[in-house]
Parts: C-alpha cells; sequence; structure tokens
C-alpha cells in the first residue's frame, strides 16, 4: 500500500508538473515555479505521510520527475532536450531540500501544537532560497559550463529580487495551506465532539 502512494503521488506530481507547469510557462515563467514549488511540497508531504518514512519524499520526487520526463519525451515525438531536463532536475533537487521541513512540521503537528503560519513560512522561505540557489548554480554549469557565464548573462538584481519574490509567495502559500488544513482539521474534530 505504502509503494502504490508513493507510485500515485509522484505519478499525479509529474502530471503537474508538465500540464500546469507549460500552462504557468506560457504565462510567466517566475510565477511558475512560485506555483508549482508548494503543489510539489503537498505531494511529498501527502507520501511521508502515507508512509512516515523519510525516504518516500525524494523517493516521491524522483517518479515524479521520471514522470514528467517520459511525459515529456513522449509530447515531443520522443525526442528530449535540454528544456526538458531542468525542470526534471528542480523536481529531484526539491525532494532532497525539503525532507527536513515537511519531517519536522509534521513532527510539531503530532506534538499537537499547532502550527502559526510563521513558522512554516519560515522554515520553507530557507529551504526554498536554499533550493533555488543550488538549482540555479547547477543549472548554470550545466547549460554554461560554470557560473561566471550566468553572473555576467544575467541582471543579477533583478534575478535576486525575484528569487527572493518568488520564494516568499511559494512559502507563503505552504505556509497557509498548511494553517488552513489546521483549522479544517480543529473544525471537523470540534464537530465530532
Amino acid at each position: 500500500m505504502k509503494t502504490k502512494s508513493i507510485l500515485k503521488y509522484g505519478a499525479l506530481w509529474g502530471i503537474f508538473e508538465i500540464t500546469l507547469g507549460f500552462l504557468l510557462h506560457l504565462l510567466n515563467s517566475s510565477i511558475a515555479s512560485a506555483i508549482l514549488i508548494p503543489i510539489g511540497v503537498l505531494f511529498m508531504w501527502a507520501a511521508y505521510k502515507s508512509t512516515n518514512k523519510w525516504w518516500s519524499i525524494p523517493l516521491v520526487s524522483v517518479i515524479a520527475a521520471v514522470s514528467r520526463m517520459v511525459i515529456y519525451t513522449v509530447i515531443n515525438n520522443f525526442s528530449c532536450c535540454t528544456e526538458g531536463i531542468f525542470p526534471t532536475l528542480a523536481i529531484v533537487l526539491e525532494g532532497l531540500a525539503f525532507i527536513y521541513p515537511i519531517i519536522f512540521l509534521e513532527k510539531e503537528k503530532k506534538k499537537g501544537s499547532f502550527l502559526f503560519v510563521f513558522k512554516p513560512i519560515l522554515l520553507f522561505y530557507v529551504a526554498i532560497l536554499l533550493y533555488m540557489i543550488i538549482f540555479k548554480s547547477v543549472a548554470a554549469v550545466i547549460k554554461w559550463g560554470d557560473i561566471n557565464t550566468l553572473l555576467a548573462e544575467y541582471d543579477v538584481k533583478k534575478e535576486l529580487i525575484a528569487l527572493f519574490l518568488d520564494t516568499l509567495i511559494s512559502s507563503a502559500l505552504i505556509g497557509i495551506a498548511i494553517v488552513l488544513q489546521e483549522i479544517f482539521l480543529l473544525i471537523v474534530y470540534h464537530k465530532s465532539d
């Protein structure tokens, strides 16, 4: 049952990434990651809750990445290119970056402490910021061979502002989703008493 849950969440996340990701990237590349990261966190969190194993978090991200890459390859007549590699790499890195925040917040919930919006926002803000810096650095090395070209090609100030704003949006969406879930559970449990 646990394996099926991980496969299900990974495949669904991969489908969301390729469909919703495509639509969001048509509108604005920057806002796409700000929305897709919280969706990925929800799938990783669901996988962790269904298994209670830390390894389910990176595993579900690998399954999502493979699902996304397979769908991308099929859509593009079985040819793969670098445009498909970077989002796939991002999904795998998300799985590694969010192990600690998900486990920490789930343990806090099990202790019975209500998760005020600022704790998850701050925790995910730091995790997403680190993830984005690592991802952009790895992508630059893969694409250009070094990070210096990234620094020379882009307006660093503009990129940093976008990075901080995207991270704030993502972490706020995650924090709000967690608090809404807590409120919903309190209402449901209160009604059953």
